[in-house]
């Protein structure tokens, strides 16, 4: 038993290490990639029982989990706003990252984003202001926006900020928040952030790109008829085109610069290009062959690359 048991160990490491070369990614992301296949079983809303259970608890007011609080150290900036603060290491706070966190629009912050976002505000030095916007299906892209909105240009007003020190960062659905945010911005003549980083951002909700199918099934993590049905709510009245919830589609002209990292493997991959394509020289996309949404968050060799990458962008 103890020799079948070491051979077929050994038959999967080697398997693991073929595949690594061919696919060009490290053994542990496709080991972790293998994990989320199997075990990643979520609430699933289009079924009505989980459909209540996302309406009552995004209806309800958010509480900092225990250990964010004890042990990342995140507070309340602003209770009734629902913004959170983490201050930076570094005296005096010299950057501050804006931070949209991502969760289809109807996900409240995961344990991995709020690490990965302490980690990178202590390496570079700055403090995170992380609003908990509005979540579908109990509010709709103009709650979320509007909020957002509010949030930092409260931060600029009563912190006395300047938009210059200020990096806004957010992945997934929070990245495409992000850029729905700026060009809120540029049209409202409001001071720009310094730079925009996008992790794995949900640009397009409508996901009607034809190369998305292509990619579906090597996605381990998203599911293309659940995000269609999430972002429907998260729509509400307005178009799945209109550039306050797809922003693929609006102006993309005079925003800050824009890096965007995402994987081959990622559903909303094809959408990333596709953006970069339009707004030309504003927007850098860095790709990862082979690699999952939001694979920067996970403890992954392609990811430790890219946060060296994020670093860099920040500067300190």
């Amino acid at each position: 038993m103890k020799k079948v048991l070491l051979t077929t160990l050994a038959a999967s490491a080697a398997y693991l290490k073929y595949q690594s070369v061919k696919q060009k990614r490290s053994m542990q992301s496709l080991v972790v990639e293998q994990g989320l296949r199997s075990f990643l079983r979520g609430p699933d809303p289009r079924r009505a029982l989980d459909f209540e259970k996302f309406n009552h608890i995004n209806s309800e007011v958010y509480s900092i989990p225990r250990k964010v609080h004890d042990q990342l150290d995140f507070k309340w900036l602003d209770i009734g706003m629902q913004v959170l603060k983490r201050d930076s290491i570094v005296k005096p706070e010299k950057k501050i990252i804006f931070y949209l966190h991502g969760g289809a629009y109807w996900y409240q912050p995961f344990a991995l984003q709020y690490h990965f976002i302490a980690k990178l505000a202590d390496r570079v030095g700055a403090s995170v202001v992380m609003p908990i916007y509005p979540k579908a299906p109990a509010y709709d892209v103009n709650d979320a926006l509007s909020m957002v909105m509010k949030s930092y240009q409260e931060l600029l007003a009563i912190s006395g900020v300047a938009a210059e020190n200020v990096i806004l960062l957010g992945d997934s659905a929070g990245g495409g928040l992000a850029v729905s945010l700026v060009e809120q911005l540029r049209n409202a003549q409001i001071d720009l952030p310094s730079q925009v980083i996008l992790l794995s951002p949900w640009l397009d909700v409508s996901l009607e790109n034809a190369k998305i199918a292509k990619i579906a099934r090597k996605d381990p993590i998203l599911k293309l008829e659940e995000l269609r049905f999430e972002g429907k709510y998260y729509a509400g009245s307005e178009s799945l085109k209109s550039p306050l919830v797809s922003p693929i589609y609006g102006d993309l002209a005079d925003l800050p610069p824009i890096t965007i990292f995402g994987g081959t493997n990622d559903i909303l991959y094809p959408d990333m290009e596709l953006f970069t394509e339009k707004a030309q020289q504003s927007v850098k996309l860095i790709t990862y062959e082979g690699m999952f949404h939001v694979f920067p968050i996970f403890p992954l060799p392609e990811s430790k690359r890219a946060f060296e990458q994020i670093v860099d962008i920040i500067g300190f």
